[in-house]
């Protein structure tokens, strides 16, 4: 005779990461699921109808069941320490003073305001880096 338990109950789901856009959270997914930790997106619906709602939402979330949170933290701690270990001729140095300690993001502020203006986000994010020693931000020309 088979004795059954009963359906699984899901252990609750915590958040590994937050990412303004789509395409971000969607490759952490996938290198979560290609290592067999389900991962699934809080958010991303919303935020693809409008992503300029994604600050006000904080981003969308990936979520791993809190049993596979450790091993999920790991995984992405590991694959940011191996993008961090990059050769000091790839890495981006600042004009202004100098430093290494850079980081790219998107700038959306001109999005942001043809959305204000026009009800439409007319233009792209542009892609720029900041210096964390400095503070100053510029965008590379290719």
């Amino acid at each position: 005779m088979l004795h059954s338990e009963g359906p699984r109950v899901p252990d609750e789901l915590c958040t590994v990461g937050s990412y303004s856009t789509f395409y971000e959270a969607s490759l952490v997914q996938a290198e979560l699921t290609a290592f067999n930790i389900p991962a699934i997106l809080l958010d991303a619906h919303t935020i693809g109808l409008n992503w300029l709602w994604s600050n006000a939402l904080g981003g969308i979330k990936v979520q791993v069941q809190q049993a596979d949170l450790a091993l999920a933290d790991g995984l992405l701690s590991a694959e940011l320490a191996q993008d961090s270990q990059m050769q000091p001729s790839e890495a981006v140095v600042c004009p202004f003073c100098r430093s290494g300690e850079t980081h790219f993001f998107l700038d959306k502020r001109g999005a942001f305001l043809t959305w204000l203006i026009f009800g439409l986000p007319l233009m792209a994010g542009f892609p720029r880096y900041s210096c964390r020693t400095c503070g100053k931000k510029w965008r590379i020309r290719p």
